[in-house]
Order: structure tokens, then C-alpha cells, then sequence
């Protein structure tokens, strides 16, 4: 699948970039300063400026690993081995952590000079051969990344609308203001999922249906955390037959963001070959099998699900209600979906940098400009955008694709 949307002209974006050395790092520095403050100011400057060079090292490496991790989810299986080196790293800092801890409670209960020297001594000698190990792990992450050919850039893609772009970026930190809640407005949309069937010739046909014609999009933060969700709830004000007297209710499904893996935008869904949708297209990845930024053991290809959520196009007779309906209608809901924001590339702007803030558990206000350009570069060298994009030529290019 994530192939056939490349070949469609897609822009593609990976969310599987996970800063677990710097967040790691975070906590193990924390208990090195709750150390310092328990022990002479003697040995509290030397371990101090000892922080500091490891604070400085990871720093350095962390950007590094999280290029080659981006390398290594767009399908570059050379760096399998670096990989491990970066998973090796994180656990021992991870180790390092609780180590930490237990020789800030030694130092805390010790009753003499020899036991608290002795735990001072552990954790200087600890923290130089942590640096002494993320400095034999550099040269291998270097040499990676040139025989890899990656680079990482701050500049932004030209296809970025800037202004869209800010706007995003606004909501988010309103609501960053907030803690919780909503961010930004609803979206207006038409929502299809996919299933694969197999044709005569024993081909896998990818089949797109439309499951709410109409529905309504927002991002929701839970917690004064980093951690959001992607609600969907569907409208039957739609102009389709709805067999509310048997019981029929519209849908409702709740998407935690950190789940979406991929996300595809397609200029026209003409290219997906969605019927009767014209408009922008997000196609989102969906792997159920990831809970709170990790895989289970056991996880299951049958648990990654794929949405599109296409512009809702209105027709003339939408909304239109007889006086009664009209009456008893919620104002509050009406209004609601008044502001609705038909942008898709809004949406797509939103959904990224919520993402960003969710993986790295901090605003976008303080991430580096390297970071952003990750989330917002595009990965598919075949992709289109609207000031590039010839629907009738790809389109017709898209005819060689079997879907």
C-alpha cells in the first residue's frame, strides 16, 4: 500500500522518529542533579561539569540517530546494525538512570564520610565511562550516515504554505496555553477506509469505500501532557438514506495520534481512485498495534487500518431543515459547524506538529529547526503538490498501476 501511494503522486511523511536517547538522556541528568545537591561542594562541581559534558555528547549524537532512524523507516535496511548501537545506547542510559537513583538514596541514608565518598566515587567513574561510551558509538554513527548519503537540513520544502503553516502552528499553541482540549477547528470531511481483494488473475486490489459521507475531524488534547487524539464523528445531515428508526446512529471512532505512522497527501482523489472526490486527500496509517509510542510483542499486520479523509464538497440542498428540525436543532452543534474548516492541508499541518510535540513531550516552540524540517519534508521523490500537479497527466499515469 504505502508503495502504490508513492507511485500515485503522494506526499509522503514518516512519524516513526523518536527522540528515546535525548528523552532518555533528560531523566538521567535529572538524577545526576538531585545527586549533586546531596553531597559537598567539592564533589558537586567536579560531577556537575561532568553533566555537563554528557549533557553536551548527547546532545550532539542525538540528532544524528534520529536521521538515522528516519533513513532506516524510509526502507534503507543497511542501517539495521546502527540501529542496534542506538537501542543499546538508549538502555544504558536508561540503566544509567536507575543506577543513578540508587546511589542518590545511598548518599542520602548513608551515616558516614566513607560510605558517601565511596557512592561519589561510583558515580564519577559511572558517568566517564558513559561518555567514554557514546564516544566510541560517534564514529560508527558518522560512518553510517555518509555511506548512507543522508543529510539532515532546517530548510523547509517549498510545497509548505506558509501561511497555513503559521495558522497551524497557532492553534497548537493556544491550546498549548490551555493544556487541554481542542486544537484548532473541526474539519469538515468525507472519510473512506480500504480493504484488499483478490481479482481473477490473483492480483490484490485495493479497494476504497466511502464510510461518512460527511463527517467532522478535530484534534484533541487529553492531558496537560503531550498526548493527543484524533476524534472523527460523522454527521448524517449528508443527503444519504440513514435507517434511523431501526436504530441505525452515526459513527464515532477515536485515533491516538501517536498510532498514525504515515501520512499521504494527494493533490485530487482522482489519483487514489476515489469516486466522486476531486478534492485533496489525506491518507493516514494507522498501526493499532503501537500503544503509547510502543510496539506490542505480538503485533499484527491485520491492525494497521488505512483512512482517507477527503474535502467534504456540499451540494446546494446540504443543510437544508424544515422549521420543526430547525426548532429543536442545538445551537451550540449549529455553530459548530459554521466554523468548520474545509482545508485538508490545515488539517495535515496539524495533525504534523501535534505528532511532533507528542514524540518529542515539548512545544514546537523549542525544538530545533532540524526537527521541524523532519516532520514537514517530504520523503516520496515522486510526489505532487497543487503548484506542480497535472491531474490529467498522472492521472493517466496512474492507469500503468494496478489498483
Amino acid at each position: 500500500m504505502d508503495e502504490l501511494l508513492s507511485k500515485a503522486g503522494s506526499q509522503a511523511v514518516t512519524f516513526a522518529i523518536k527522540s528515546g536517547i535525548s528523552i532518555a538522556s533528560t531523566y538521567a541528568l535529572k538524577t545526576i542533579t538531585t545527586f549533586v545537591t546531596q553531597i559537598p561542594k567539592d564533589d558537586a562541581r567536579r560531577i556537575d561539569k561532568l553533566k555537563t559534558q554528557l549533557q553536551n555528547r548527547v546532545d550532539i549524537v542525538s540528532s544524528a540517530i534520529d536521521l538515522i532512524k528516519l533513513v532506516a523507516a524510509r526502507g534503507n535496511t543497511n542501517l539495521e546494525s546502527t540501529l542496534k548501537l542506538t537501542k543499546d545506547l538508549k538502555d544504558e542510559l536508561d540503566r544509567f538512570d536507575e543506577n543513578m537513583q540508587e546511589l542518590t538514596t545511598l548518599v542520602e541514608s548513608s551515616k558516614s564520610p566513607k560510605a558517601q565518598k565511596d557512592a561519589i566515587n561510583a558515580v564519577e567513574k559511572y558517568i566517564k565511562d558513559l561518555l567514554q561510551r557514546i564516544e566510541g558509538v560517534t564514529p560508527y554513527l558518522n560512518l553510517s550516515l555518509t555511506t548512507s548519503g543522508a543529510t539532515i537540513s532546517s530548510v523547509l520544502p517549498q510545497q509548505i504554505s506558509p501561511g497555513l503553516l503559521l495558522q497551524a502552528s497557532n492553534h497548537i499553541n493556544v491550546n498549548n496555553s490551555k493544556g487541554y482540549g481542542k486544537v484548532g477547528p473541526k474539519f469538515q470531511v468525507t472519510v473512506f477506509s480500504v480493504f484488499y481483494q483478490v481479482d481473477k488473475d490473483k492480483f490484490n486490489r485495493v479497494t476504497w469505500k466511502e464510510d461518512m459521507k460527511r463527517a467532522f475531524v478535530q484534534v484533541i488534547k487529553n492531558e496537560k501532557e503531550f498526548k493527543y487524539e484524533l476524534k472523527i464523528d460523522q454527521s448524517f445531515d449528508d443527503e444519504r438514506y440513514h435507517n434511523v428508526e431501526d436504530g441505525e446512529k452515526p459513527q464515532s471512532m477515536t485515533i491516538d495520534l501517536c498510532q498514525i505512522t504515515k501520512l499521504f497527501f494527494s493533490v485530487s482523489g482522482n489519483l487514489l481512485k476515489l469516486e466522486e472526490q476531486d478534492a485533496p486527500v489525506l491518507v493516514l496509517k494507522i498501526d493499532k498495534n503501537i500503544q503509547g509510542r510502543h510496539h506490542h510483542e505480538n503485533s499484527s499486520t491485520e491492525d494497521v487500518i488505512w483512512l482517507a479523509l477527503g474535502g467534504y464538497e456540499e451540494t446546494e440542498t446540504d443543510g437544508e431543515e424544515s422549521e420543526e428540525e430547525e426548532e429543536s436543532q442545538d445551537e451550540d452543534e449549529d455553530q459548530e459547524k459554521i466554523e468548520a474548516s474545509s482545508s485538508i492541508t490545515l488539517l495535515e499541518y496539524v495533525i504534523r506538529l501535534a505528532s511532533l510535540q507528542e514524540t518529542d513531550k515539548k512545544s514546537i516552540l523549542e525544538v530545533t529547526d532540524e526537527r521541524l524540517s523532519t516532520y514537514l519534508n517530504d520523503e516520496n521523490p515522486n510526489s505532487i503538490r497543487e503548484q506542480n500537479a497535472d491531474v490529467k497527466v498522472v492521472t493517466k499515469n496512474m492507469e500503468k498501476i494496478k489498483l
